[in-house]
């Protein structure tokens, strides 16, 4: 009899420490409850120490990657890379958005196959939005591409139902107190000295380095840490929080240290954000660890998901000058993890009813085609950007006419 696989579609091993925090507890979701199945997840080719995850876990963890590649018009690759799977799991994290690209739904939506019986379909730990009108409008004229959906949040729920018409359900983030607990991730004691302020930015409109340098160095002087550590995310090679968290460390000074997230070291980047006492966060999940692990944060909201982490409503860029606690889920929203097990117990015994919409082949070949425009428009950008920027460092080490 072969063996049952099952596909983990998800934003994994792409250096973003959080999205890898999801990746990691989805998969290990899986193999709790069901260690004979085959996992295979998507991967963006930035790859995490499975052997040590797995050895942090006590469980027997062996995904097998399928590496991330962009499609042409016309193509099928996406579709049939998990197209002999069981089941799927589509998430966490905000997946269905169009804040960095107009199509990043259509992303996801590629991976699902059409063949019919369909392949069953969890969307869960899943965020919502933000959404143009476009893509709301599709959405909603597609109706859900998952038989079962769970989100992580209410904005995420009143956005899936009000504007949608999707059936959904809540629940937590995969990144939360008892999976951190699972890999380890503790908050040293008896530490001693006078403390160290763990602070996670990303570069947003309406953030400028000069006041975030100043926010920062009241609340180290308040809280009497004696050192700073930016921890940098999302670090991909020339990633824009990059530059804008070593612009804030220069501006810090001698005491700051600017520390880069590397996929291959993710448990000792999460062990050093644990020894932080206290907390400035604008990452959802640095303030999922750091909340997790009781430190005090002074949050900077950015987006819906970060404000509703600490139950207040989302009105723009907030910088806040006082601690918040996160909010608490009610006792009835289950785990992510929580959900999963049964589901892929049901989906490999048959018993999920068929209820996901299938994208049409030809709105699937319209998607194909104007993301491929946007995506060459985008890199000639890119490349005259470089080409004007090396020529005018040429420039500069010419002598004068």
């Amino acid at each position: 009899m072969a063996q049952s696989s099952t596909g983990l579609i998800c934003l994994g091993e792409a250096a973003n420490f959080g999205d890898d925090l999801i990746m990691i507890a989805g998969v290990a979701a899986i193999a709790a409850g069901h260690d004979d199945v085959e996992v295979r997840y998507l991967s963006f080719g930035h790859p995490v120490n499975w052997g040590e995850i797995s050895t942090r876990l006590g469980l027997r963890l062996d995904p097998r990657p399928v590496r991330y590649q962009r499609e042409l018009p016309g193509s099928r690759r996406s579709e049939l890379a998990f197209g002999d799977c069981d089941a799927l799991l589509v998430g966490g994290g905000g997946l269905f958005q169009t804040s960095h690209h107009p199509h990043t739904p259509y992303l996801w939506l590629s991976y699902l196959p059409r063949h019919l019986p369909a392949v069953p379909v969890l969307g869960v730990g899943l965020g919502l939005g933000p959404l143009s009108d476009d893509w709301s409008r599709r959405l909603r004229r597609l109706g859900s591409p998952f038989d079962e959906c769970y989100l992580r949040d209410g904005d995420s729920v009143a956005l899936a139902e009000e504007r949608l018409g999707w059936r959904v359900r809540r629940c937590r983030d995969f990144v939360d107190h008892t999976f951190l607990r699972q890999l380890g991730i503790e908050a040293p004691r008896g530490t001693g000295g006078s403390g160290q302020l763990g602070v996670a930015l990303r570069r947003w409109p309406g953030l400028e380095v000069g006041p975030t340098v100043r926010h920062i160095a009241r609340i180290a002087e308040s809280s009497g840490t004696d050192t700073i550590r930016v921890f940098v995310l999302e670090a991909g090679a020339h990633g824009p929080d990059v530059s804008f968290s070593e612009q804030v460390g220069r501006g810090l000074g001698r005491d700051a240290e600017v520390v880069p997230y590397r996929g291959s070291d993710l448990v000792a980047f999460a062990d050093a954000m644990a020894r932080c006492t206290v907390a400035v966060s604008m990452k959802l999940h640095s303030s999922a660890l750091w909340g997790a692990l009781g430190v005090p944060i002074f949050p900077i909201s950015y987006a819906p998901k970060t404000a509703a982490f600490f139950g207040q409503p989302f009105r723009g860029l907030t910088v806040y000058d006082r601690i918040l606690p996160p909010a608490v889920e009610p006792e009835a929203v289950p785990r992510a993890a929580d959900v999963v097990g049964p589901w892929i117990g049901r989906a490999l015994a048959g018993a999920v009813r068929p209820a996901r919409a299938v994208l049409p082949r030809a709105e699937r070949l319209r998607l194909q085609t104007s993301s491929t425009a946007i995506n060459v428009y985008r890199q000639l950008g890119r490349g005259l950007k470089e080409r004007g920027h090396a020529r005018g460092a040429v420039s500069a080490m010419l002598p004068p006419h």
